[in-house]
């Protein structure tokens, strides 16, 4: 297995301060994709026991989180292979620290459904992450600012919760609200927001909840409200490092 880059501090792909490994290798090829470079398997350097050394290096510092996996795509079978070594030496050494994984696959069909009974690659991978973020990315359903994940169709799971029950067990990521449409809900496209010749501000005065589905029209309102939610989930390590913050 070939990585296309290692960000040894990283915000956006999960929880907390995380290192995060971008893979190389993908075949879904997703309209819009931010990572193109790495939809070839043979791009980036090479993926060997140095990588992982420098990975659990990197990771060895009180303020580090976690781990997160992306791509490419992670999840194809001959990067699983390569992944494994990588989780097991993770929770190994980092039990207290958890890791998310970013796949085009559907969690429930593909990867419980079918891989998780047929590899035991899958099986060993499965049993050491924490949080996948399961769909492929979808253009027409991206929203700049969603939290950690690029369209709105994209699902947030408890992998180990869902190992046990044998289903998926999906999480709020807490800004829902801002596409999850309410009974009765306004939504104003730019060209209907165009046409009218009206300002959010004046539409809004006509409808109880307005949700404004395009970013670039500039608000002269507030058309949602992001609310955090909390939620525990199966993985020790996580919910004792939130105890240990609260």
């Amino acid at each position: 297995m070939n990585y296309a880059d290692i960000k040894t501090i990283d915000v956006q792909d999960g929880t907390g301060i995380r290192v995060s490994i971008y893979v190389s290798g993908c075949h879904f090829h997703c309209k819009g994709c931010h990572n193109k470079e790495a939809w070839d398997f043979n791009y980036g350097k090479k993926f060997d026991n140095s990588t992982i050394d420098y990975i659990l290096d990197l990771m060895d510092h009180n303020y580090i989180a976690g781990l997160s996996i992306l791509g490419g795509e992670p999840m194809e079978l001959s990067n699983q292979e390569a992944l494994l070594p990588l989780v097991q030496k993770v929770k190994e050494k980092f039990p207290n620290k958890d890791i998310w994984c970013y796949t085009g696959y559907k969690f429930e069909e593909d990867l419980l459904g079918k891989m998780y009974k047929e590899f035991s690659f899958t099986k060993g991978l499965l049993e050491n992450i924490d949080i996948i973020v399961d769909g492929q990315f979808i253009e027409e359903k991206k929203l700049t600012d969603l939290k950690f994940r690029g369209s709105t169709n994209q699902k947030k799971i408890d992998v180990q919760a869902s190992l046990k029950q044998g289903k998926s067990v999906v999480l709020k990521f807490g800004d829902e609200e801002r596409y999850e449409t309410p009974k009765n809900q306004k939504i104003i496209f730019f060209k209907e927001y165009k046409d009218e010749g009206q300002s959010v501000k004046e539409v809004a005065k006509e409808n109880s909840t307005i949700s404004v589905v395009n970013n670039d029209i500039p608000l002269d309102v507030p058309s949602y409200e992001i609310k955090e939610v909390k939620e525990k989930i199966a993985a020790t390590g996580i919910e004792n490092r939130r105890l240990e913050h609260t």
